[in-house]
Parts: structure tokens; C-alpha cells; sequence
């Protein structure tokens, strides 16, 4: 009892300040407030600098209704996130309004939960996305995150990564480096199709599965190396590009594998399969 009436006392006291700070009696009204914002975790916060006595110094604000703007003062946040289905964690769901082109780091964590996805086409085309940082929680990169991100030059995928989702990155003509760490299984369609610029490409050393037309028209790979984990290729995945050298780390395809994986390839195109275990 003791304690909520202490509780009780103290937002009392809060408001009686605060009221006293807006009133037009109030001698702080001598003189414009003034704020400072800044950045405070994955939100902002707002410092009192005109000597009011204020005890709320530092006041977090959300972005309850998820329009990307806060809800107390509209500060305008660079991204927007959106509750997982499961409502164990949260995904970037769009640009938000704040953000005006550039590099763009995304949160670990986002209202005390994980941050685990990357929505549908949360970064697809209009936003001049240079790089980005991905946190080690996220698991998934859905379908068309990335799409047509023509100023993304570098990739390097979170280490906790599962999924790359189909076209994640298809039409990024200018990324030029694509790392993909261990945790990575899964590749679907048309992933890094039309990124013309693709150069290097590193692949973790769990992939099971690249479906269809994945690399299609890289025209700037030269070489790639598959893992012996690989367990399913797709048709055309590498269709249209001027690879000269695949190294793959099975000795033979599988009856999993597409029968058309390698359509579209040149026919001088060196393959090589990893020595057959006795």
C-alpha cells in the first residue's frame, strides 16, 4: 500500500511541475522552450534545455499506431516495425518517413523484443539504399526486401540469416559483394537475378537449397562456389550470366536437382565436382 501511495504521489508531482511549466503564470514562460533531440536506443529521446524543472528529462516516445511518425511529437522515424505473427519478435515493415536515402543500420531490437524479419518489400525500389546492417537476430529476408535497390553496392547478410526470400535483391544493379554466412539453408527464386554488377559471391557453408533462376543474368560473375551441403538446385539458376568456372563441393547431382540447373549456361564453362569418396 506504502508503495503504490509513493507511486501515486510521484506522478502527482509530475503533473503539478509539468502544469506549472505550461502555465501562463509560470516565469519559465519568460522564455521559448527549447528541446534537443537525439537518438536513444531504437527511438528518440527529447532533453528539457530551458531550465524548466522538469524530473521527466528524458521522455521515450513509440509509434503506437505504426505510421512512422511518434505519437507524442511527431518525431519522424527512419523505419517501422510490425509484430510477428507469432508476436514474439518484430519485422521491419517499411521505410519510415524520416529516412531520407543512405546507409541505414537496423536494430537488434525494437520495444523490448527482437527484431527477427525483414518484411515484404520493406526497402523494395524507391528508397536510395547504400548499405545496410543487419542485426544477428534476424532469421528471415522475405520476398522482395531489397527489390530494385539500385544504389545497394555491398551485402553482407546477418549471421543468423535462415531465409533469402524470392527476388530479395533481384534488380540491385549495382551490388557488387554478397556475403552469406553459415546459418543460411535456404536461396528461392530469382534472389540476385538482374544484379548486373555481381561480382563476388560467398556462400555460407549450410546452403540446402537455391531454387530457380537465383543468379540469373549476373553478367559480372565469373566464378562461384556451392557447398557439399547443397541439397536442391532449381532450373536456370545460373541463366544468362558468363560464369566460366563452378566449384562445386558434391561430385555429382542429385535426383533432387532440377534436371535444368545449368540451362542458360555457356558452353565453355569449366564445372568442377568434388572428388567421389571411396
Amino acid at each position: 500500500m506504502k508503495k503504490v501511495l509513493a507511486i501515486f504521489t510521484f506522478v502527482l508531482m509530475c503533473g503539478a511541475i509539468l502544469c506549472a511549466c505550461q502555465s501562463t503564470n509560470s516565469p519559465h514562460n519568460a522564455h521559448e522552450h527549447t528541446y534537443e533531440y537525439g537518438q536513444y536506443d531504437i527511438g528518440h529521446f527529447i532533453r528539457y534545455t530551458c531550465g524548466c524543472p522538469s524530473p521527466l528529462a528524458l521522455v521515450e516516445h513509440s509509434d503506437a499506431d505504426e505510421n512512422g511518425i511518434c505519437d507524442v511529437c511527431s518525431f519522424e522515424y527512419d523505419l517501422v516495425f510490425k509484430l510477428t505473427y507469432d508476436k514474439e519478435g518484430y519485422a521491419v515493415d517499411r521505410v519510415g518517413p524520416g529516412y531520407k536515402g543512405g546507409d541505414i543500420v537496423i536494430p537488434s531490437n525494437y520495444n523490448g523484443l527482437p527484431v527477427v524479419e525483414i518484411g515484404y518489400g520493406a526497402f523494395k525500389s524507391e528508397y536510395m539504399l547504400t548499405s545496410v546492417i543487419i542485426p544477428d537476430t534476424v532469421t528471415l529476408i522475405s520476398d522482395d526486401a531489397f527489390e530494385n535497390q539500385i544504389s545497394l553496392t555491398s551485402i553482407n547478410v546477418g549471421e543468423s540469416v535462415v531465409t533469402i526470400g524470392v527476388s530479395a535483391f533481384e534488380g540491385c544493379t549495382k551490388l557488387k559483394t554478397v556475403v552469406i554466412s553459415d546459418a543460411t539453408e535456404y536461396i528461392y527464386s530469382a534472389a540476385f537475378k538482374g544484379c548486373t554488377s555481381l561480382a563476388s559471391v560467398t556462400l555460407g557453408n549450410q546452403i540446402k537449397e537455391i531454387t530457380g533462376s537465383v543468379f540469373e543474368n549476373c553478367t559480372s560473375l565469373k566464378t562461384i562456389t556451392i557447398p557439399a551441403s547443397i541439397e536442391k538446385m532449381g532450373a536456370w539458376v545460373f541463366y544468362d550470366t558468363n560464369i566460366t568456372d563452378i566449384y562445386f563441393g558434391v561430385s555429382a547431382p542429385s535426383a533432387d536437382w532440377n534436371e535444368k540447373w545449368a540451362e542458360g549456361l555457356n558452353e565453355d564453362v569449366n564445372i568442377h565436382w568434388a572428388e567421389a569418396e571411396e
